[in-house]
């Protein structure tokens, strides 16, 4: 059902890029699992690339966060964003395992937040007013950004760590007593009192689970239960607050044993003290490992191998990417919507031209088209939209390559026959939309068609279906209305009007007005959850009244 949505039109789960590889994350206390990660590397991984690339030919990548944080990273608080940033990329790259838990007996480090919401820390800041020296601090340590949407504070950059140490165990005290006054007081959420006292680890294992909320089998979870803990040091185990970290360490246990498949959780009980007993468990560890993350390669594979083998399916794949990537920086132009809309719920069988000048947004314009044409119809199911970016892909720069597989794609949606002679594959077109049932509705969507190569281009009828045969089929083509080719000018819009005897809608997509501008550039931050401050909205604002041809391509520049 999910491929057949997707050959209709719906992208919503394609991301925005081809995915190639296994990228697993490694979530766990430093320290105490040193052992654990460095035979990862010396034993498992190489394993684990090795049969990726020779059984599925992707590639196998790990990410373990002890190195490759650059420096910088500790002064300017930015380690525990880098962490979630990077098990982000994991969750949404990897074609198979995108998380490996190791937990012990250990909670973690428990920094204080780099940054805190505007809202919150005037509740905090407020509720240290009777002592003013606290509430000082507070204000020392950290700075406001204007620049997001919701304003929030942030934690100083810091010059020396050593002093820091001693700043950061004061601030964390003192961050902890305001969040506990706000939350007895109700004026926080118990979520929102529990951040300042959550772990590194802890925050790795919430946000795995919440990337992996509707993927199965995604994530393996180990768990270390050391019987002669007690006679550790505490590169083992907790030292302070044992009761509070005990309690906390059960939580995240009982959550992973919920929400993971019981295959995918291995538990070891092992007395450390007993070298035997320890190198039978680092043996069982790394086979386990291996066995555990080749078994989730499997299973999805399965799914990959098929498509991989599959030249239509991903012909499709490299346009509905490209759709997915032309979306991100789409801003709503109401106006050219409106139009669009009413030309396909028209009763019109003739084509609609987008026409605009390089830059001025045709292409995210026409990847909208795609994801806002199933709202405009009642009857979703009896809806397709093929779509495809010419010259964005290295097989549709010949228009040849592009029409071939639109074909393919309308016979595999409506269970048509293919034909046996590619020759024409114009009349070959012509001759299969008029096999789409009457009660079927057909959006076709040529982007950029002065992408295509010059042969192509000057004579456009060769190619070009001359006739679509009733309403149900709809055919949206964007260009630039002329273009020059080896010191020739080929006028597609005449070109166009000729083909279909000036029976075709036009619609032109415009340069934006200094108004429509500051509309496409603050939607843009919003989008981010950023914003301008006055002055830099004011040096801006001269920055657009000196430049005459505004388009979103030069906004985004």
């Amino acid at each position: 059902m999910e491929n057949e949505q997707f050959y209709r039109g719906r992208f919503d789960y394609v991301g925005d890029r081809k995915l190639n590889s296994v990228r697993i994350f490694i979530s766990s206390t430093f320290s105490d699992t040193t052992d654990e990660r460095n035979g990862l590397i010396e034993h498992v991984y190489p394993q684990l690339r090795k049969y990726c690339r020779t059984k599925y030919n992707i590639q196998f990548q790990y990410s373990d966060m002890r190195w490759g944080i650059p420096s910088t990273a500790s002064t300017s608080h930015s380690i525990v964003d880098m962490c979630l940033q990077e098990l982000d990329s994991c969750c949404r790259l990897s074609m198979a395992t995108n998380c490996v838990i190791l937990l012990s007996h250990r909670y973690g480090s428990r920094l204080v937040p780099a940054c805190i919401s505007f809202r919150i820390f005037q509740l905090l800041e407020n509720s240290l007013s009777t002592n003013i020296e606290e509430k000082n601090f507070l204000l020392e340590m950290y700075q406001l950004d204007e620049n997001y949407l919701e304003q929030k504070y942030f934690l100083r950059t810091i010059d020396n760590n050593q002093q820091w140490t001693l700043l950061e165990n004061k601030l964390q005290l003192i961050l902890r007593k305001a969040a506990d006054i706000c939350y007895k007081q109700r004026k926080i959420t118990k979520d929102e009192r529990n951040e300042f006292y959550i772990s590194v680890t802890a925050k790795e294992i919430y946000r795995a689970l919440k990337n992996n909320m509707n993927k199965s089998r995604r994530i393996i979870f180990f768990y270390r239960n050391i019987l002669d803990i007690e006679e550790l040091d505490s590169k083992y185990r907790e030292t302070e607050n044992t009761d509070e970290t005990k309690k906390l360490l059960e939580k995240i246990n009982n959550l992973l044993h919920r929400s993971i498949d019981s295959s995918d959780i291995y538990t070891y009980k092992i007395r450390w003290n007993d070298k035997n007993n320890r190198i039978k468990y680092f043996s069982q560890f790394f086979e386990d490992c291996y066995h555990a993350i080749k078994s989730q390669i499997d299973f999805h594979m399965k799914t990959y191998e098929n498509q991989q083998n599959n030249i239509l399916y991903n012909q499709i794949l490299e346009h509905a990417i490209q759709c997915n990537l032309l979306i991100q920086r789409y801003f709503p132009r109401q106006d050219i919507f409106e139009q669009i809309k009413n030309y396909i719920m028209s009763t019109s069988n003739c084509p609609c031209i987008l026409l605009g000048e390089s830059g001025t947004g045709k292409s995210s314009i026409m990847a909208k088209v795609v994801r806002e044409i199933p709202i405009w119809y009642s009857a979703t199911n009896s809806l397709s939209v093929i779509i495809r970016f010419l010259g964005a892909t290295p097989s549709s720069s010949d228009i040849r390559r592009p029409l071939i597989s639109i074909i393919e794609q309308i016979c595999t949606i409506y269970h048509l026959d293919k034909p046996s002679n590619v020759d024409n594959v114009k009349e070959n077109l012509e001759n299969i939309l008029m096999h789409i049932p009457k009660d079927q509705y057909l959006i076709l969507l040529l982007d950029a068609i002065d992408q295509l190569q010059s042969v192509d281009l000057k004579n456009l009828s060769i190619w070009l279906p001359t006739k679509f045969p009733s309403a149900n089929i709809k055919c949206i083509i964007s260009t630039i209305s002329e273009i020059e080719i080896e010191r020739t000018t080929i006028d597609i819009r005449q070109q166009l009007r000729t083909i279909y005897k000036n029976d075709i809608i036009e619609i032109e997509i415009n340069a934006l007005d200094e108004n429509l501008a500051q509309q496409v550039l603050y939607y843009w931050l919003e989008q981010d959850q950023r914003c301008l401050t006055s002055i830099q909205h004011e040096w801006l604002n001269k920055k657009f009244n000196s430049h005459h041809f505004l388009t979103p391509l030069f906004l985004s520049l």
